[in-house]
């Protein structure tokens, strides 16, 4: 990777990620994306790594509901139960079964910017982000389209992104419009 990075001009970075493009959204190479590319009220995607949880039973992992608790249950409360019937002679692919749970990367849908910081280069969102504290996380535009806009109305949204010295000056803080108060500062009434 090293050949790649000198190649191009680009410092080494800790983490490659892609994503796909329109044509007309293509960048030189080593522009830098800050968290001024997202705009508050604006819905977005959130990709990581989810917890990992080790192996682990049927009942924790799928959510079966396991055996009785007495009335001649013989050291049965927690298993799967039967596996299949004797005609194919065999487990269909795909059983539920016991095995290692979490650790796989997970996709939040629609999650709403409440606020972008540009001088931290830090964004909020509205929900729950997957994985650990720590980690590295993919945020892009949402892909997804049902009701809702993904843009708010009106929104200044910078294409193909924002560029720091390029585009005008922002403030600090911009945040979303929910009625005229910050969403993450609980209200004293």
């Amino acid at each position: 990777m090293m050949g790649h990075f000198k190649a191009h001009g680009v410092d080494p970075k800790a983490k490659l990620f892609e994503f796909p493009i329109t044509p007309d959204a293509a960048m030189p190479v080593g522009t830098t994306i800050t968290a001024a590319h997202f705009v508050p009220g604006q819905l977005v995607d959130v990709t990581a790594t989810s917890i990992g949880k080790g192996f682990q039973g049927v009942m924790k992992r799928w959510g079966f509901a396991g055996g009785r608790a007495s009335h001649g249950n013989s050291l049965a409360h927690r298993t799967p139960g039967s596996t299949g019937n004797i005609n194919p002679g065999r487990v269909y692919p795909g059983k539920k079964m016991p095995g290692r749970m979490g650790g796989k990367s997970a996709t939040v849908l629609r999650l709403p910017v409440m606020k972008v910081d540009t001088v931290l280069n830090c964004i909020w969102v509205k929900g729950s982000v997957p994985g650990p504290d720590e980690q590295f996380i993919k945020v892009r535009d949402s892909i997804k389209l049902v009701k809702h806009r993904v843009f708010p109305e009106g929104a200044a949204v910078p294409f193909p992104t924002y560029i720091p010295g390029q585009s005008p000056p922002l403030p600090r803080e911009i945040i979303a419009k929910v009625g005229g108060h910050d969403p993450l500062i609980p209200r004293v009434d």
